[in-house]
This record gives structure tokens, sequence and C-alpha cells, in this order.
């Protein structure tokens, strides 16, 4: 099967869609497709930014502001991939490369799958409302009624799109990287408190802060380190707050980290703390989960939601009372045999091989329409 993706951009330190992408195509190619990705140079930085394993990545350059998703010759571009494709998959749905690549799509009569990644779940809150109002009225609408599937990206995700009105509803499972999956570092091997995502407003990196703060593991010996970019217009200076609590000497700030920075993380740290604002999912917690990690994670991030379905986890409300005292909880000595459980739920849940088996039932039951 002759796959396109469409996304806004494939720099890691985009999160989401990208991760989604490093991790699927690859498993995608495995099982025999032949796979494309149209994307814009947005926020590349890294090595690599712009490779995914056994794909054709066309790149075009980013024009105007990063929010619109756009680039020099991005149409252009999608035309030319979505030509030659039995399926495509559009990821996010508020940039002007979500945009061509449904209307492509419908245009040449080629199925498409659009994925919204989480922005209608019922904790997300839009930067620009009033723009997200007249995109959908004028540039989704038709759009997404000819879609063949709306993907979910979690159980959650799917029960607030079914809300929303959309009847073409399927979920498809993220899955974690493989190598994290083999990570058998010993309980007492571990030591730390691991934030690795980017530094977004949503994100609640004060939160964890405060928690980290008050839970007194700086003072058992258990660093608290920062992987990740700073966005711009962070409401505080993550630095300064760590000198207000007083564990300035007890944080690290490691920015953007590449592929073996981050496994190497997620193999001797022992709790990752997440405290969102909103995860549709929450790749970042499922990579830590399947890593062996403890896990200490807000209510709102779906990927813990589905774990205690299961016995398997907890979500923590966004109290830093409450979230300090999970930490010092997650992080003793004897807590090895709970991080023990969400690890092998992690492991048996969140697959690539069942995102593929996922995808491929949704492409073949999305017939060609005339429209």
């Amino acid at each position: 099967m002759r796959i396109v993706h469409i996304a806004p951009g494939l720099s890691r330190r985009l999160g989401g869609p990208s991760a989604l992408l490093r991790g699927l195509v690859p498993a995608q190619v495995e099982r025999g497709h032949r796979v494309t990705i149209v994307v814009t140079d947005q926020g590349a930085e890294l090595e690599g930014d712009l490779e995914v394993p056994g794909a054709d990545v066309h790149v075009v350059p980013a024009v105007g502001p990063a929010f619109l998703g756009y680039g020099r010759g991005l149409r252009k571009a999608i035309r030319g991939a979505v030509a030659d494709a039995d399926v495509v998959e559009v990821h996010g749905v508020y940039s002007l490369a979500s945009v061509f690549g449904m209307s492509e799509s419908r245009r040449a009569r080629v199925p498409y799958l659009a994925a919204p990644h989480g922005v209608w779940t019922a904790d997300h809150a839009p930067r620009r409302p009033w723009l997200n109002a007249a995109w959908d009225r004028l540039l989704l609408a038709q759009n997404l009624r000819d879609a063949q599937m709306i993907v979910s990206d979690s159980l959650y995700d799917r029960d607030c799109l079914l809300e929303r009105g959309f009847s073409r509803v399927a979920n498809m499972v993220l899955g974690v990287d493989p190598v994290l999956r083999s990570i058998e570092t010993p309980w007492e091997e571990r030591s730390g408190v691991l934030f690795l995502s980017r530094v977004a407003r949503k994100k609640r990196l004060d939160l964890a802060i405060e928690a980290y703060a008050r839970s007194g593991l700086a003072e058992q010996g258990h660093p608290f380190v920062v992987a990740g970019p700073i966005e711009e217009g962070l409401p505080y200076d993550p630095r300064e707050l760590c000198a207000e609590h007083g564990v300035a000497e007890h944080v690290e700030f490691l920015g953007t980290v590449t592929s073996e920075q981050r496994r190497d993380l997620l193999s001797r740290m022992r709790v990752f703390v997440l405290a969102s604002d909103d995860e549709s999912f929450g790749m970042a917690v499922a990579e830590a989960a399947a890593a062996g990690m403890a896990v200490v994670a807000s209510d709102r991030v779906a990927a813990i939601r589905e774990a205690e379905q299961f016995g398997a986890g907890r979500g923590w409300p966004q109290d830093p009372g409450a979230l300090a005292t999970a930490l010092a909880e997650a992080a003793a000595d004897d807590a090895g045999a709970q991080a023990a459980v969400l690890r092998d739920f992690a492991r048996a849940s969140w697959t690539w091989e069942h995102a593929v088996e996922q995808f491929d039932a949704m492409a073949s039951a999305a017939p060609v329409t005339a429209r």
C-alpha cells in the first residue's frame, strides 16, 4: 500500500505528530508499505530532525507564522504525493498543511484519514479560539465531512470526538520505541526525577518544580532533570522558579536532547513527572512507563487514565501538595513493584505493531467515493 503522511513539521521539538511518525512509519515500512511524508522544515535543529527511516521525506521551507504550518511550494508537494497514494493520513487540523492535505486528497479522490491529535478534547484550551472557530467553519467543515475516518489518539480522545458529533471515529494506539521495552535497569540502580518534554505552558513544569521542592526528594539525593526546549512566551522563568523554591542546585536543564540521551535518561532515572493541563495521549508518559520508570502524571493525561482503568497506574489532581506526596511515594525504595506493573501494561498495550494493524484496517475500510 502506498501511504502518504502530511504534517506541518517533523522536528523533534514539535512533539506529538513528529514522535508518532518516527514510530509508526518504520513499522509500516517493515510491514511492506511504501511511505511518503510531506512536511515543512519548521523547528528543525538537530541532525536527523527531517529524516524517518524507510520513508521518502519531502521537505519544503517553512514560511510565515509557525502556527500556520505553511511552506513555500507546500501545496504543490502535497498534490504530487497524493496523486500517487492509496491512502493519506493528515496530522493535525489547524494548519495549512492539514487543509491542503485534505483538500488535495478530496480533489484526487484518494481516501484520507484525519487525525486532530487531541485539539478537541474537553481539557484542551485553544490559544486563538476566534481563529479556530473561523477555521472550523471555512476550512474544515467540508474536508472533515469527506474524511473516510477521524483518528483518535486514545479512548478519551475518541469519546470527545464522538461527543463533538463525528460518526466515523476509530482509535489508533500510539506505540513506544521498541528499544525502551528492552530496558531492565534494577530499581535500586535508578535515581532522580525526570521531566522530558517541551517546556510549554500546558505541560505545567511550574507545578512539577513546586511539587519536587515539597517532596523532600532533593534532600534524599534525587536530582531533578528537565530535558526539552523551553518555548517562548512561557509565563514564568523555570530557573527562577527553582531558585524561589530553594532547589536550584538540585535541578539541571538539558534543553533539547538526542534519541540516545533520551534513552539514557529513561534507563537510569526513577520517577517521571508530567502535570499537564491536557494530553490527548501523552507519548512521554508511555515511553517512561515502558522503560520501567514510575510515573506521576496529572489526571488530564490520557495515557495514565487508560492505565488507571486497568489498575496499572494512577492520575493525580493538579495540586502541588498531592503531586509532592505522589513523587515521594513513587521514588521510594519499595516502589519498584508498582512501577513494574505499569511497565508491563505499557509494553503490552502501546506498540507500533498494533498501531499498524489498526491503520491498515481503517485504510481497507475506506473506499474512494465520488465527491
